[in-house]
């Protein structure tokens, strides 16, 4: 899976549902914060949704982690 601003949280959590603790070393709650809306958001939209500090950190780090699952 390639990680861009288009990808939406809702795509990356389907194919790596683990991937929760990704967001939430970011400052995320996926689970407690985010409703079905911003599930289906793309991830440069609800940067500004989900207090997203820095989204390149966070693409960089969701890429890594999905790599590394090998999917």
């Amino acid at each position: 899976m390639i990680i861009t601003e288009e990808t939406t949280v809702k795509s990356i959590l389907d194919a790596y549902p683990d991937a929760v603790q990704v967001f939430e070393n970011h400052g995320v709650n996926v689970p407690c914060e985010c409703d079905e809306s911003i599930l289906d958001t793309e991830l440069g939209i609800c940067d500004s949704m989900c207090h997203i500090d820095d989204l390149e950190a966070l693409m960089r780090d969701l890429q890594l982690f999905t790599e590394n699952k090998g999917v």
